[in-house]
């Protein structure tokens, strides 16, 4: 293949999602902004000033910038009657916005959005390549990723969650090639929001440690620490008062398991069986999956449990398990359950997470940030992934079954 015919080939595979993009465009990027945006700039502006985005009266000085500062919203009044602590990210996520927040809110604020656009796009062309998509399939499913409500509210919200996804992405491809540069982005990259991709880091330090991978497990500690304690020792990250305020954030703003169980009127009992569910069905994914699919198989996996075991989530946050979408479509690409899996495919990522977003929208107007429903995807996703891998190794062991004789699985 010459470099002209791979560049039309790559033209032609993005050129749908490209334009969709930009019919969408008033959704992914709406005037007045409706999201986070103001609130990251909020950060690193604070950062560029010489202010600690832990100080309460930092944020309280920036709720006084009024409600829709150049016509984006300004949630710090909201956060600031929610809680006590109102950033709770780690110092570098501050600073990693500072050169946004060394410009006018006016400027800042739209370049900000589009930086989470462009890495939203960029973390979920990535993980639908590493997958395994190529040509026509990798541009369809893309498409409908870019439809999903993973995708169009966590970048309609403004904030940065495809950085998450991105480094999960990355993580995953240092691991199977062996390869330094991208273990050490990747664990940089989830650094950001620890408490969502914890789960997943783990899992991935198991995963070397089991394979005895240790300059690997070296690039994953370097990334950690290189981008954590030089931050850290300038800007001390508040443990008290992360403590102090996580009964205040699971109360009113979470989309988790626990928060499913409260809002169809369960408690703990539920939650618990409900997340046993969700382990049980990616185990089972995990013991089916045929070898060349088992390293991804784990990804969506350990994708799915970040979300299931997290303390607390929001509706943006499902974007970081939209690459269990991707290895869902490459287990049945050329298989005889192509067909079942896409179906499958199209009900969890995009049909069952806008169902679930509108019906804590209409169903409970008076709530602020309940977005319970939504605790429901990391259960749905690891069904359909262990029905993927179940209908993709049934369907095989039939094909290569001698004629007149019908075999189930072993």
């Amino acid at each position: 293949m010459t470099a002209r015919s791979a560049v039309a080939g790559a033209a032609a595979v993005f050129a749908l999602p490209l334009v969709l993009v930009l019919v969408l465009w008033p959704l992914l990027v709406p005037i007045p902004a409706v999201g986070d945006d103001f609130q990251f700039w909020a950060a690193g502006h604070m950062v560029v000033t010489g202010q600690s985005p832990y100080d309460r009266a930092s944020w309280e000085a920036i709720a006084d910038y009024g409600p829709y500062p150049g016509g984006n919203i300004n949630t710090s009044r909201i956060n600031l009657a929610i809680t006590n602590a109102v950033w709770l990210y780690p110092p570098q996520t501050a600073f990693l916005f500072a050169p946004f927040g060394a410009l006018p809110y006016e400027i800042g604020v739209p370049l900000l959005h589009v930086f989470v656009l462009l890495t939203g796009l960029l973390a979920i062309a990535a993980a639908a390549y590493l997958a395994g998509l190529r040509g026509i399939r990798l541009g369809v499913a893309l498409c409908v990723a870019i439809v999903s409500q993973p995708f169009l509210v966590s970048v309609r919200d403004g904030h940065p969650i495809g950085l998450l996804a991105l480094g999960a992405v990355l993580l995953y491809a240092g691991i199977v090639s062996r390869r330094d540069g991208p273990a050490f982005m990747g664990t940089a990259l989830l650094t950001l929001k620890p408490h969502l991709t914890g789960l997943f880091a783990l899992g991935a330090f198991a995963a070397l440690v089991s394979r005895r991978d240790w300059r690997r497990l070296g690039a994953m500690v370097a990334g950690a620490a290189l981008v954590t304690l030089p931050f850290e020792i300038a800007t001390p990250f508040p443990i008290a008062s992360f403590i102090a305020s996580t009964n205040e954030r699971v109360a009113v703003d979470v989309s988790t398991i626990p928060a499913l169980a409260r809002d169809l009127g369960g408690g703990l009992p539920l939650a618990l069986a409900l997340a046993a569910l969700t382990g049980a069905a990616c185990l089972v994914a995990l013991r089916l999956a045929r070898a060349e699919f088992r390293a991804r198989v784990a990804l969506a996996s350990a994708l799915i449990g970040s979300l299931a075991f997290v303390p607390y989530a929001h509706d943006y946050d499902t974007l970081f398990v939209l690459p269990v979408g991707f290895v869902l479509v490459a287990l049945g690409v050329g298989r005889p359950a192509e067909a079942v899996v896409g179906l499958m495919t199209t009900v969890a990522v995009f049909i069952v997470p806008w169902i679930l977003f509108w019906w804590y929208l209409a169903g409970e107007p008076h709530r602020v940030f309940r977005s319970g429903p939504l605790g429901a995807v990391p259960i749905v996703l690891a069904l359909a992934l262990a029905g993927a891998v179940y209908a993709s190794a049934l369907r095989e062991a039939r094909r290569s079954a001698p004629d007149g004789e019908q075999r189930g699985l072993a």
